[in-house]
């Protein structure tokens, strides 16, 4: 197995199968583990591997110190004088580089506070010299229980056989003159303001150490060599595993089944967790939760816990961020091997990659495309998704959406499905074939588009974002939210109720009339028509017998030009003729229009709107047009009552405007919605159903005549006339 180590992962990994959040975390901290290649666990053995966090110091860290500098400053202390004063106390001030880094025994914690070991990370912002001084002085006085307010180090040094040096630390930590002989040397040798790594370098005998030290240096040694200060960063993390959040001197622990391991040990109630899903911090809210009691709720012992500390950068390499939500896609396998760790630590760890970054790759789509790009193309298949959105609502961390097993079945299979609509349906085309045009770098309904960019589309969002209302808030989405709702419903492939997608396509198309200055948002009702038509396609509309046809999937088209004769009987069509056979072909493309007399004369009123607002703009240079009089979000079916007989007359009074026209200007509009129409009365379709086809219609008629024009200059150029041809 490459890349990860074989006996660590074993050591660490989750036994049986994959089958909780916990549980894939836990994987998680064993594949970082076992990455690390240490199957002894740090330079002091097993008892204290997990408890180091040396990834939390990337950043930390100079390879370059001439472009980037990183410092370590050490409190050099010599500790082989029988009474250790000032004198004994240096700072040295070096660069801090990778290689030494597990020197330092780096154990992050994450809330306020020193960290759990004695080394303690600065501000990511940067520190100055002021402030350095403050944490070295804090390292030997506050970390060692000097301050009372370190109690779990304080009883390592009652009780370690070793904790003299901490008690020594301790003593020094409280002195004043050592206080001020510390700042004194760091401001005289620190002068930045950049980040800072601090710690302690003890020169000990080794011969007075009841734990051998380890370190590469004769008599000097670093927290990671020294057993006592070890222990007293292990001991200071088992109490925040049992006491964060509760008051002083209050533990929640207990024996009982990890859920994790499901083996009955010594468990804790209060473990970190990088995603906060549990914590104690507002059980004052719920008069039922006892926080003391809370190891019985989320029983995790020690080792699991430290495994999801572990992996926590791993966790936050698949988070992203959508509509003001953390979203994580964590990758896992049911069941786990060698074979299938190396393949999930290799797929998560390219999303660091500057190819993936400059991609337009989501992490779903990476992480599986990853997989398979290795050369296993079967374990991609095994893949699954653990996918949940968290808001954070000033501190209170709720689950809005939480699925456990995702895979991009259904994801490709929608994105096959709208690669259909657009290319192999007459909804979309080129010279004048298809319903609707084309919208140039607008990604769901590009010339382009093909189910790739769809999958990505959908697993990022975006899919829906384009589609649905928006609901987000300064804040981020609510649990209401329609864009995460069918983001979802299409991870899963849950039905989608007709009924309520036509209610938010409305919507969307309203709220995009009142933020773009009352103008018909064409793009994104181009856009929910192919998503419509893309979820009849892929078997997900779901609704009453009032929407049956709109669940039938539209006809296979051929993308052949047609000919003079498909077109007109005497082999030589008209402007209106191609409008004609466009607008008949896209009708009984569909059973939703060609089925349903009622819609379909929702949309041919909209298609007239549209073809005489494209006359009064164009042909009469008017700035108020039919459509800002009958806007598809205003209109009802009383209004409908009135909008026909104002065109028909207008078109007639148009046709005087030109030459090609007869008595009206769109006759093939007039005809066809004579023959089906009922008065709006006694349609049966919902306000929804009525706006949303009416829209369409005004977006199909705005661009009829130019569209038929370029058929027309098609067919010309495939089927000459033949004095032409001639």
């Amino acid at each position: 197995m490459s890349g990860l180590d074989a006996e660590t992962l074993e050591q660490y990994r989750p036994p049986g199968l994959i089958t909780s959040l916990r549980r894939v975390q836990a994987l998680y901290g064993a594949l970082a583990e076992a990455a690390d290649g240490d199957t002894v666990g740090g330079k002091m053995g097993e008892e204290f591997g997990l408890y180091y966090t040396p990834g939390e110091l990337e950043g930390f860290t100079t390879n370059d110190p001439g472009e980037k500098q990183r410092y370590l400053i050490s409190v050099d202390v010599d500790m082989t004088s029988d009474t250790i004063t000032v004198d004994d106390i240096d700072i040295t001030v070096d660069f801090l580089t990778p290689e030494k880094v597990d020197q330092l025994g780096y154990a992050y914690y994450r809330w306020k506070g020193p960290d759990n070991g004695i080394t303690w990370r600065g501000a990511k912002g940067g520190s100055d010299a002021q402030q350095t001084a403050g944490y070295c002085i804090s390292c030997l006085n506050q970390w060692t229980d000097g301050t009372g307010s370190e109690p779990a180090v304080g009883a390592i040094a009652e009780n370690h056989p070793d904790g003299w040096v901490i008690k020594i630390l301790q003593e020094l930590g409280g002195d004043n003159d050592v206080q001020d002989h510390i700042r004194k040397l760091v401001e005289e040798r620190y002068t930045d303001e950049e980040r800072v790594v601090v710690t302690v370098r003890l020169k000990i005998d080794p011969e007075e150490l009841e734990n051998e030290p380890d370190g590469n240096e004769p008599e000097w040694f670093y927290p990671a060599d020294v057993h006592v200060l070890n222990a007293g960063m292990k001991a200071r993390k088992d109490s925040k595993l049992a006491n964060k959040n509760l008051p002083d001197g209050v533990f929640s622990r207990g024996e009982s089944a990890c859920m994790v391991t499901g083996d009955r040990q010594k468990v804790f109630g209060t473990t970190e967790d990088p995603l906060e899903l549990f914590t104690i911090q507002h059980a004052e809210k719920f008069d039922d939760i006892q926080r003391k009691e809370s190891w019985r709720d989320h029983p995790v012992s020690s080792n699991a816990a430290l495994l999801i500390q572990s992996g926590a950068s791993l966790i936050d390499a698949c988070r992203t961020t959508r509509n003001g939500l953390r979203v994580y896609t964590l990758p896992y396998f049911l069941e786990m091997d060698d074979r299938k760790a190396d393949a999930l630590y290799n797929a998560i760890d390219s999303l660091e990659a500057s190819e993936f970054e400059e991609s337009d790759r989501h992490q779903m789509y990476q992480l599986e495309w990853s997989v398979e790009m290795a050369g296993d193309p079967e374990l991609a298949e095994q893949l699954r998704f653990y996918v949940i959105s968290l808001r954070n609502d000033s501190g209170d961390i709720n689950v809005l959406h939480e699925v456990p097993d995702v895979s991009l079945y259904w994801p490709k299979r929608i994105g096959e499905a709208h690669e259909t609509v657009l290319h192999d349906t007459n909804a979309f085309g080129t010279n004048g074939l298809g319903g609707l045009e084309f919208v140039e770098n607008w990604q769901p309904i590009t010339e382009g588009t093909g189910a790739t960019d769809v999958v990505n589309a959908i697993v990022s969002g975006r899919y829906a974002w384009g589609t649905m209302p928006k609901m987000a808030g300064d804040d981020g989405a609510m649990a209401d939210d329609m864009a995460e709702w069918l983001t979802y419903a299409l991870l899963t492939g849950e039905s989608v109720p007709v009924e309520r997608l036509l209610k938010a396509y409305v919507d969307r198309i309203e709220q995009e009339y009142e933020q773009d200055d009352r103008r018909l948002p064409t793009k994104q009702i181009k856009t929910q028509f192919a998503q419509l038509e893309a979820l009849a396609q892929a078997g997900l509309l779901d609704g009453s017998s009032e929407y049956g046809d709109l669940e039938t999937p539209s006809n296979a088209m051929t993308d052949k030009i047609p000919t003079r004769d498909d077109i007109a009987e005497n082999g030589d069509p008209t402007r209106i003729d191609v409008r004609r056979y466009r607008l008949e072909n896209f009708i009984e493309g569909r059973d939703s229009l060609a089925a349903n007399p009622d819609r379909q004369s929702a949309f041919l009123i909209g298609v007239l709107v549209g073809m005489v607002s494209h006359h009064q703009t164009n042909t009469r240079n008017m700035n108020r047009t039919v459509v800002d009089q009958y806007p598809p979000d205003r209109i009802t079916l009383d209004k409908l009552v009135t909008v026909w007989p104002d065109l028909v007359h207008k078109s007639k009074v148009y046709a005087k405007d030109v030459d090609w026209a007869t008595e009206t200007l769109f006759p093939e509009v007039l005809d066809r919605e004579t023959d089906v129409l009922l008065h709006p009365d006694d349609w049966d379709l919902s306000l929804r159903d009525v706006r949303f086809f009416y829209a369409l219609g005004i977006t199909y008629g705005q661009r009829a005549d130019a569209r038929a024009y370029e058929l027309g200059e098609a067919i010309d150029a495939t089927d000459p006339k033949p004095a032409d041809a001639a």
